[in-house]
């Protein structure tokens, strides 16, 4: 018989635990057994991006087909789509709070610009828990935060393309302008009042 013999020991006290080795019953069930109460405090975490992580920009291409002389570009047909960003949210909150997702710019849009968002599927595409509601419709982006997710809870989306909530952007630009050096669409979650 092979014995195996712990010693546990501090400055003010000592112990001795003997456990028989070719007896496995004597590792779970042998010897003085004791237990410890344990508290975590964790914080409320809420975590939001787009994804890809890589190149979250938002890009248009212009179909030369759509194109009429004398007409404004991505005025035609309903704007410049694009449908290639997903936004994820991770939220663990202390079981009282919940979460609106809101957007908004980083600045102004200029004149002749309409830049619209709309959530295309309205619960998040994987994950678990609660991660919220989108807001049907499309939601005009202006530097003036709007609701485009409503009830986050507890929960996350998983991560990456594919994964939460799939946005639709869509670009009206009869001005024939341009978007200001470092303009920024922001996404944020907010405690619901």
């Amino acid at each position: 018989m092979f014995l195996l013999v712990i010693v546990f020991s501090s400055m003010y006290s000592f112990g001795q635990e003997t456990l028989d080795a070719s007896d496995p019953n004597s590792f779970i069930f042998g010897g003085d057994q004791g237990f410890h109460f344990l508290t975590m405090n964790l914080l409320d975490i809420n975590l939001i991006d787009v994804e890809p992580e890589f190149n979250n920009a938002v890009s248009f291409a212009i179909d030369p087909s759509t194109l009429e002389a004398g007409e404004p570009i991505f005025s035609g047909a309903g704007g410049a789509i694009n449908e290639d960003l997903w936004l994820n949210i991770t939220s663990r909150t202390n079981g009282v709070a919940t979460y609106n997702a809101f957007v908004s710019s980083n600045q102004p849009v200029p004149a002749g610009f309409e830049l619209k968002v709309e959530i295309l599927n309205a619960q998040s595409v994987g994950g678990t828990g609660i991660t919220g509601n989108a807001v049907l419709g499309e939601i005009i982006i202006s530097d003036t935060p709007a609701v485009i997710i409503t009830g986050i809870e507890k929960g996350y989306t998983d991560d990456g393309v594919n994964k939460g909530f799939q946005l639709r952007y869509v670009i009206n630009n009869s001005g024939g302008g341009s978007l200001p050096v470092g303009f920024e669409i922001v996404y944020e979650l907010i405690v619901q009042n």
